[in-house]
């Protein structure tokens, strides 16, 4: 395990090959074991039952990049999913983010941890150079800032991050406030009696109860097309407020009774810079 903190922030994040995940869904670079600001783990283990192959494995700001070349390749072929490697297409099924597939080439990875920052370069050889620098910011915040670089025909897609915040705690419910800077707007997966949109945001109008989800895939600023990289979660007095320098062109809420996740998408051609920040304050 890599750490880094100050005298307010600690971030604790496994190595891409400690095999705590093994899932081919997210990339293994950074993959956070805790964030603790101020005493309160603001993300850890949000998951009850845990395997490495588990495509979720993973916890704070997890990041998936869409396959490149999945359709084009025939069943025994690869792909490429960034952060993972060259993957094999085992049958003729469609992609699913979900399932695990088997890695052809791992590439080569790299981790160096610094005084106040961690590096993680993954190098695809003929394909690409993807490197990842997680770096404190102050005592109540961070970066995470990336650069991709093809190494052969250039690369394009999208990449999202999850945000799987615990706010040291599972439950959700009326206390987790979703904010945007902005009117959001968006289509429900199911009519749901307890969750809404608001002027400002998402609010829940009643704690979720084991086994209860909620879902929309197209949140976006009202009347526009996409949205800012900007919005904040909240749960009773602490808060973390994210902001990216790329346009977001929608962006997914998933939650169940433990965990609300905002996702924002952006795409990405290489060669690509992009960096996400995140503050934590008290509300």
């Amino acid at each position: 395990m890599l750490s880094i903190g100050n005298n307010g922030l600690k971030l604790l994040l496994h190595e891409p090959q400690d095999g705590f995940y093994l899932g081919t869904r997210f990339d293994r670079s950074g993959v956070f074991g805790s964030v603790l600001w101020q005493g309160t783990e603001m993300a850890g283990r949000w998951f009850t039952a845990y395997n490495p192959e588990m495509h979720d494995a993973v916890c704070g700001p997890a990041e998936e990049f869409s396959p490149i070349g999945y359709d084009d390749a025939a069943p025994g072929g690869t792909f490429v999913k960034i952060g993972v490697g060259l993957l094999r297409r085992p049958d003729a099924a469609p992609y699913d983010r979900f399932r695990l597939y088997p890695i052809a080439d791992p590439g080569t990875w790299t981790a160096e941890a610094g005084e106040s920052s961690i590096v993680f370069t993954h190098r695809l050889d003929g394909i690409y150079l993807y490197r990842k620098e997680i770096l404190l910011t102050g005592p109540a915040s961070f970066a995470i800032r990336h650069r991709l670089e093809s190494l052969g025909a250039s690369l394009s897609g999208e990449v999202y991050n999850h945000n799987f915040w615990t706010f040291g705690r599972f439950e959700v419910g009326p206390a987790r406030l979703l904010d945007f800077p902005f009117r959001p707007d968006g289509a429900w997966r199911a009519q749901y009696d307890s969750v809404a949109f608001t002027p400002s945001g998402i609010r829940f109008s009643r704690t979720l109860q084991p086994g209860e989800s909620v879902y929309t895939g197209n949140i976006h600023e009202a009347g526009a097309s996409g949205m800012p990289y900007a919005m904040s979660v909240s749960d009773g007095p602490v808060s973390v407020r994210i902001r990216g320098n790329v346009p977001v062109t929608h962006t997914v809420l998933w939650s169940n009774h433990r965990i609300a996740c905002l996702e924002p998408y952006n795409d990405f051609a290489t060669p690509f810079n992009w960096e996400i920040n995140y503050l934590f304050s008290m509300c």
